[in-house]
């Protein structure tokens, strides 16, 4: 197990965050998404919007090892997705850990950090994702039978609810 904590994110936290997602992204689902979604998704513009996000004084949780961010993750309110409207009050709207850092006990941290265990909760995740739904399985989540496309990925998404 890695030696990590976790703490609040700060504005100056967006360069870390950042990182970790778009490393993530693109290690996770590098074959899945089109190389020309990859032209757009870059690391400069997913900088750009975390430096924005969290200007706007939104919070993340995000993991360290050493001052190193490893993990992130971050709940919103609940709204529509694409069309399908919410059956929970809090969504887990992000829970990105570094590759390196799987299997490290960094997600599961972070996850009951932020929602802690029993915690009435959706999100959205690539149906082609087995790692993930697992990992989310194991934490109480399962599938409400509720699908739909990514528009800009093109790409099955599956509501998860716990």
């Amino acid at each position: 197990m890695s030696d990590f904590h976790i703490r609040a994110s700060i504005p100056d936290d967006a360069v870390g965050i950042a990182a970790v997602h778009w490393t993530t992204r693109r290690a996770v689902f590098g074959e899945l998404l089109s190389a020309e979604h990859w032209k757009t998704e870059t690391l400069g513009t997913r900088t750009e919007g975390w430096m924005r996000i969290l200007a706007a004084g939104n919070k993340a949780l995000v993991a360290e090892v050493g001052d190193k961010i490893v993990g992130f993750a971050m709940k919103n309110p609940s709204g529509p997705h694409l069309g399908h409207p919410p059956v929970r009050a809090i969504e887990l709207h992000e829970l990105y850990v570094d590759p390196n850092f799987h299997g490290t006990n960094v997600g599961h941290a972070l996850l009951e950090n932020i929602l802690p265990p029993g915690t009435s909760a959706q999100l959205w995740t690539y149906a082609t994702n087995p790692r993930a739904r697992k990992f989310f399985q194991r934490a109480g989540f399962l599938p409400d039978g509720v699908t739909v496309t990514d528009p800009d990925t093109d790409v099955l998404e599956v509501r998860l609810v716990r």
